[in-house]
């Protein structure tokens, strides 16, 4: 019996030695890895809100999502501002050179407030004042006015001591919640670098956005941002064998973030020059399912058809394409007759996009050479 206690007592002491030594891992990893965040929170007038961002030093940093509230969202914030309902507390972050305030949380309220400062909109779908609906900040009563514009909003600050990296990290962890983030959302703000801020600068040409068809849900998803990173990848022959993930994406966002400016240069010709050269060979039907049965293009905007037709264009000169464009239109449409060719179009696949680029990219040499 007393063996057994013996050895009972032996392996008791072997298990608290083992929580013991996962207490202090744990214990490790939690000091290693928490953030060292300093903060502070100020109360900002919304009339103080507004002048620091007309002057510059409350900035929208390009990772932040555009304005995506209804009119109703922003009508009803404001009503909750005139009648002192607490609101949540805005996030910024504090520049350690400038001294600005970057908004990490906080965007749809403020563009609310101050938009509606500015006249933009008349309230909306308010549920409780309901006489304020139809009415622009300057048509509201004095005294409403006033009080408004003396409605405060609290501002949790990240200090410019604090390290970092930790601005986009603590931007992905807030906009995680309410309207969901896109990944290409979260990839803006946590791999922020000259390549993103290159891949957001294009997308967002007026002729980009025209060619593609820009809708709300291209904007407010970024969209239009992913477009342009799947281009340079697919150009670089990232994937052969799969589909382009949103982990090879992003993996590549990272690379490419430590270009040279020499570097982005080229990245942004060889976008600009493919994106010219399909507009002038295909002109509307650029990027659109040709229909022979119907006569006419779809309206609808296609990923497999935009990635085949820029990466194509991409071998033929400028003048190649343009001195040929009405034959390359014509013989692109007879490819929609091809089985092959819209079988490729069903899956998105490295092996399919092979198939369509090759389909082409032969049809444009038949025509050029």
């Amino acid at each position: 019996m007393r063996a057994i206690n013996e050895g009972n007592s032996h392996v008791k002491d072997q298990n608290r030695g083992e929580e013991s030594s996962r207490e202090e891992i744990i214990q490790e990893d939690w000091e290693a890895l928490k953030a060292d965040i300093r903060t502070h929170a100020m109360d900002f007038t919304i009339e103080s809100l507004v002048r620091i961002f007309e002057q510059g030093d409350l900035v929208i940093p390009a990772f932040a999502r555009p304005m995506v509230w209804s009119p109703t969202q922003k009508s009803q914030f404001i009503e909750s501002l005139l009648l002192n309902i607490p609101v949540p507390s805005l996030f910024f972050a504090e520049n350690p050179e400038t001294y600005q305030y970057s908004v990490l949380d906080g965007t749809q309220r403020l563009g609310s407030v101050i938009s509606y400062l500015n006249g933009e909109y008349a309230l909306t779908g308010l549920e409780s004042l309901t006489s304020a609906n139809s009415l622009k900040f300057d048509e509201l009563p004095p005294r409403m006015q006033w009080h408004l514009r003396m409605s405060t909003m609290r501002a949790v600050i990240i200090s410019s001591t604090s390290i970092s990296d930790v601005t986009a990290t603590v931007f992905s962890r807030l906009n995680t919640g309410g309207t969901l983030l896109s990944t290409q959302d979260l990839r803006n703000a946590t791999h922020q670098g000259p390549f993103n801020s290159l891949t957001i600068e294009l997308a967002h040409m007026p002729v980009f956005q025209q060619a593609i068809g820009a809708g709300a849900s291209f904007s407010r998803n970024q969209r239009d941002v992913e477009l342009v990173l799947r281009y340079f990848a697919l150009s670089e022959g990232i994937t052969h064998e799969s589909t382009l993930s949103q982990q090879v994406l992003t993996g590549f966002l990272q690379k490419k973030n430590e270009s040279s400016q020499s570097e982005l240069k080229k990245y942004r010709s060889s976008f600009v020059e493919s994106l010219h050269k399909c507009l002038s060979a295909f002109e509307s039907d650029s990027f659109r399912r040709w229909r022979p049965e119907l006569g006419r293009a779809e309206t609808r905007f296609s990923i497999p058809i935009y990635e085949a037709q820029m990466l194509a264009v991409r071998k033929f000169s400028s003048a190649q394409i343009v001195d040929h464009a009405s034959h390359i239109r014509l013989a692109m449409r007879k490819l929609f007759e091809s089985e092959e060719f819209l079988k490729s179009l069903k899956i998105n696949t490295g092996h399919s996009l092979d198939v369509r680029v090759t389909a082409i990219t032969q049809m444009i040499e038949s025509i050029v050479r």
